[in-house]
């Protein structure tokens, strides 16, 4: 059943990965209509569910956990897959979804030189998908940075 799950989550995955890029750069491709939070957040979208799915490969490459918390195969180290880990998996591009536009406006309102990063489309759509694949990391920093200052 695993397995199952693994190649059901898989191709969701790809599914989400390649949609929300398609959908984001045919947006921003029109020459009309400026970058928007859709845009942003259908980029990051993509850059986020790319992060899922080369996680969800390696750890399928690695094998299974199962239930009570016994490898397939029995000699499998590191992180593996498994039902838990696939319930994020299907959570986690959305990470993107909002990680992006904020990325966006950080750069836009907190640095000196935003140009380099959103002056053309092609920038703008490379931020947003990094922003994305980055996502689960950067929040993760976040947290540890509060946790860190203010020992919260």
């Amino acid at each position: 059943m695993l397995d199952q799950l693994a190649h059901v989550t898989i191709a969701y995955l790809l599914t989400v990965t390649v949609a929300s890029f398609f959908a984001g750069a045919g947006l921003l491709g029109r020459a009309h209509v400026p970058p928007s939070l859709l845009v942003e957040a259908l980029l990051g979208t993509a850059g986020s569910a790319m992060a899922a799915l080369t996680s969800c490969l390696d750890r399928y490459a690695t094998g299974f956990e199962r239930e009570r918390g016994s490898s397939y195969p029995r000699d499998a180290s590191g992180g593996k897959f498994n039902r838990r880990f696939a319930r994020w998996l299907f959570v986690r591009p959305f990470l993107g979804a909002v990680v992006a536009p904020l990325f966006v406006w950080g750069i836009n309102h907190l640095t000196k030189n935003p140009e380099p990063f959103l002056s053309t489309p092609e920038s703008i759509a490379f931020t947003c998908f990094i922003a994305g694949l980055l996502a689960k990391s950067v929040l993760d920093l976040v947290k540890n940075l509060f946790k860190n200052v203010f020992k919260a």
